[in-house]
């Protein structure tokens, strides 16, 4: 079983027709559908076969009613949900350009920040007894002292979410398994420059010495960096050019990956691609978790596009 505790949001994403133009009406395409970090990561999870409980939190609204079903025809356990009789469920609105990267997006995550630290002590239970927990940083940190105190001893993944919001993983950095930033998040947590394949190198080099076990730095088209406390480290990508539909999501599946292949005991390079594999695939499907996904759907692509090593 896998635990998850962090956000999830009612997504909205825009991606327009043509070059955006600021302060004018845009020409658009518009996919709503369930999402957040964690949540996200979660449904790919179990899509790749895991059980999975989330804890998190929804308002009392029409887009709570939508995300439960989503999440319910995704298999996932959503029965320990905190309910805010006050704020509206979580919402995120992406802006995507025709190629579908991102160029802004805004977010209203205040109901995740007023559950009470007893919410996840009632839930101690399916903390404790995880293979794995997964978490982000949308928690705060008295919330995230709370989570790591329960798993205690239960391997911890983190996704660092934003450059805003990443520095509240960093008095856990000795507790976590596994963290995903990109380079900008990685440039925020470290204080250090990560323009170049060297900085991030030497940034990453930085969390490892404060305790962390391992970090897989994302990179956009350009694969990711990987590194752990046992010495392996190397720069990755998977020789696919195939273009972006949607790029949102594809950062929650590539962990979900990673911890998939890291609970089946892979070695590092083959964890990352199985990682990569997954985020390649989620950047092909309007979906913010591609309902495509599975090992065997993961394993054919990886057959294709991996190459020589």
């Amino acid at each position: 079983m896998i635990t998850g505790i962090g956000g999830l949001n009612y997504d909205i994403h825009i991606k327009t027709l043509g070059k955006p133009v600021l302060f004018d009406s845009n020409p658009a395409g518009i996919y709503c559908s369930a999402g957040g970090v964690t949540r996200n990561i979660l449904e790919n999870l179990a899509r790749l076969d895991h059980e999975c409980v989330l804890l998190s939190a929804v308002g009392m609204d029409g887009f709570a009613t939508s995300i439960r079903q989503e999440c319910e025809d995704a298999g996932l356990d959503i029965s320990r949900l905190w309910v805010s009789e006050e704020l509206p469920t979580s919402t995120y609105v992406s802006m995507l350009d025709p190629s579908g990267e991102m160029f802004v997006a805004t977010n209203d995550m205040r109901i995740h920040e007023t559950v009470p630290v007893s919410y996840y002590k009632e839930n101690a239970d399916v903390i404790a007894d995880a293979d794995a927990v997964v978490t982000d940083a949308n928690l705060t940190e008295e919330q995230l002292q709370t989570v790591f105190e329960l798993a205690e001893g239960v391997p911890v993944f983190a996704d660092t979410v934003s450059a805003a919001k990443c520095k509240r993983l960093l008095p856990f950095m000795g507790k976590l398994r596994f963290i995903k930033p990109n380079a900008m998040e990685l440039a925020e947590l470290t204080g250090q420059p990560c323009d170049t394949h060297d900085q991030i190198r030497t940034a990453a080099g930085k969390l490892l010495e404060s305790g962390l076990e391992s970090i897989a730095v994302s990179l956009g088209a350009q694969g990711c960096y990987y590194a752990d406390r046992s010495g392996s480290s190397f720069f990755r990508k998977l020789d696919c050019d195939l273009p972006a539909v949607n790029v949102s999501g594809a950062g929650d599946s590539f962990v979900a990956g990673f911890i998939t292949a890291v609970l089946e005991g892979s070695e590092p390079e083959m964890a990352a691609d199985f990682a990569l594999a997954c985020g390649k695939i989620t950047t092909l499907s309007k979906h913010t978790v591609d309902p495509r996904i599975t090992q065997e759907f993961v394993f054919r692509f990886l057959d294709r596009y991996t190459g020589d090593r």
